[in-house]
């Protein structure tokens, strides 16, 4: 009976095109049902079984998205009754070179057994007609398709099959000849389509791209081969050229989309392009893995502004940072899921009475073999990823659990950008605090001057329901974004902490006319301020003479994984009983600092 039922399921899957696998996430193992070689075109030994398996035939481009999708599963509690989905779109490189879209839908799972973490999904094609035609046999398709493909732009996955072809039939010339030329294979983005086809609808749009097919064309003659490989995107295949040759070619390209607009029927419209280029020599074994190199050197010419050329070899590089983002991100989230992501604080001192105002929750991780890493190592890779909002939620969680701990604590947690305009965060904050006000009375939410500026009348609405509650509000890096007097009074924050850019040079006379000027605009309307990143005694003591109600930076305290509020010999001051972060060159209080600071001349 189980053959049987394994036969049915087989079956189904493949009717419907898709295949089912269960992922063990700790053992990085990947099993598969359904077929999977009708889906991808490879033969069983080559089946994915690991996730670095399956990340080689997704296009490069769409990687980054699915592993933020999948992170953010991973990253939601477990439940056995409501495990978290993970939904995601991508493209796939099947066997023949063909590419096509999929949708992937899964949820994550524990097994009972073994109490692993299992990603439980099916993945199908987008098009059951794409489907159908990614099935055929390549030759056939080929063959039977060459002269259309040369003249109709529409058929995209043709297109891949005539460029691969084309590769094929040159690499196979020069090893029988014994000839060592050099070709070059450019992938050419039209740069924001999407805008002309939400102003005029999807036929202009079509239009646009035939033209653009048809000046490529123009362009390079008989010298090279031309196919629409994806929907905005062209490959250009060129057989014999100098090994320089591809740059000067790809910047005349640039250059004559720059100067010459299309003419369409609504009439001229000016298009900018995006080109990757590789080149290929007669030692090319995989030329749709060519494609690949060259779109993704398309796709980094795109995030770099567009409207210009990048080579593989530097989109390569890139790629390695952006891979080493990933690697530094993936470490993060296992601290995350390990418990070694800890809150460090800052102490922010009142200039006045000489006293700990606040201090400022910061995040760190302490990675497997025990050190301790600031945000500066781990930040960049968590925004790139999209997962700030995540990062957010825990800290704010963290510093509610201090908060409720100790009840003469005040703490500042920062908000990014991404989390400050996201409901659900405002909203499970509001949850948080609803029925524990004298936590909310003790919260400093910080938001940044420029995510405020960008849309005034969203964060008032913001500001006003975090007072509501009895948090504080802070503006952060103010000064940087030049907020004018009647902004600031509209966005009834309780402080604002100046720019420490502005702080760290406020020995220049220009700078501290500035950060005098700042602190009587706050003073103005009611608001207190924070001279942030205050480094040395004359620093602090400028800032304290020129009426700044608190002070922060090394001066007074590094950011310690310590609950420095409690005694040194308190069983509960240590968070961690290893770490290495920087700390103070000395032990004095912030009063002691303060007396010092008045003693000087």
């Amino acid at each position: 009976m189980a053959d049987f039922w394994r036969i049915h399921l087989q079956k189904t899957l493949a009717d419907q095109g898709l295949a089912a696998y269960v992922w063990d996430i700790d053992t990085d193992h990947i099993e598969w049902q359904g077929d999977i070689h009708a889906l991808l075109g490879f033969d069983d030994p080559a089946q994915p079984v690991s996730s670095a398996d399956f990340a080689r035939v997704i296009n490069p481009q769409d990687i980054p998205a699915r592993l933020a999708a999948f992170h953010d599963a991973l990253a939601l509690q477990v439940d056995p009754t409501t495990p978290p989905a993970m939904k995601a779109n991508f493209r796939i490189r099947r066997g023949n070179g063909l590419q096509v879209d999929v949708h992937e839908h899964a949820t994550v799972q524990l097994d009972p057994d073994t109490g692993h973490r299992m990603l439980c999904g099916t993945v199908r094609i987008a098009d059951q007609k794409q489907f159908s035609n990614a099935v055929k046999p390549t030759a056939n398709l080929v063959s039977s398709s060459f002269s259309m493909v040369s003249y109709d732009t529409s058929m995209t996955h043709y297109g891949r099959l005539l460029i691969c072809q084309k590769i094929v039939e040159w690499t196979e010339a020069q090893n029988s000849s014994r000839l060592n030329n050099v070709g070059y294979l450019l992938v050419i983005g039209i740069d924001r389509l999407s805008m002309l086809n939400e102003a005029f609808g999807a036929q202009y749009t079509d239009e646009v791209i035939d033209r653009v097919g048809k000046r490529l064309r123009d362009l390079v003659g008989g010298s090279a081969t031309v196919a629409r490989i994806d929907g905005d995107v062209f490959g250009v295949f060129f057989a014999h050229a100098p090994h320089a040759e591809m740059a000067a070619v790809a910047h005349h390209m640039l250059h004559n989309f720059y100067e010459i607009p299309i003419q369409t029927q609504r009439g001229p419209v000016g298009i900018s392009i995006s080109i990757g280029g590789v080149h290929i020599n007669r030692q090319c074994k995989d030329p749709a893995d060519m494609l690949t190199r060259a779109e993704m050197a398309m796709q980094t010419a795109k995030e770099r502004g567009r409207g210009r050329f990048v080579s593989y070899g530097e989109a390569a590089t890139e790629a390695q940072n952006t891979r080493m983002l990933l690697s530094s991100g993936d470490a993060f989230l296992r601290a995350l899921k390990d418990n070694r992501v800890k809150l460090a604080f800052q102490p922010v001192v009142n200039s006045r009475s000489s006293s700990v105002s606040f201090h400022e929750c910061l995040i760190r991780f302490v990675d497997e073999g025990g050190k301790l890493h600031s945000a500066g190592n781990f930040m960049p890779a968590i925004e790139r990823l999209g997962l700030s909002r995540l990062v957010d939620r825990y800290a704010m969680h963290l510093a509610i659990q201090e908060l409720a701990a100790f009840s003469d604590l005040a703490l500042s947690v920062n908000v990014s950008n991404l989390t400050l305009t996201d409901p659900d965060w405002l909203r499970g904050l509001v949850s948080a605090l609803r029925e524990r006000p004298d936590v909310a009375g003790r919260l400093i939410v910080e938001i940044t001057e420029s995510v405020a500026m960008y849309d005034i009348e969203k964060t008032m609405r913001i500001v006003r329901t975090l007072r509501d509650m009895g948090c504080r509000v802070a503006l952060d890096d103010f000064g940087a974004g030049y907020t004018a007097f009647a902004q600031l009074k509209r966005l009834d924050v309780d402080m604002v902490k100046i720019d420490k850019s502005f702080i760290r040079k406020i020995d220049e006379s220009e700078n501290r006319l500035f950060v005098k000027t700042l602190n009587t605009l706050a003073q103005g309307v009611n608001v207190q301020t924070v001279g942030e990143g205050a480094e040395t005694m004359s620093e602090a003591k400028m800032l304290a003479g020129d009426g700044v109600d608190h002070i922060q930076g090394y001066v007074f305290g590094f950011p310690s994984v310590e609950r420095v509020w409690l005694p040194r010999e308190h069983n509960l001051r240590k968070i961690l009983q290893h770490h290495d972060e920087p700390r103070p060159n000395n032990d004095m209080t912030a009063e002691q600092i303060m007396e010092l600071m008045k003693n000087q001349p």
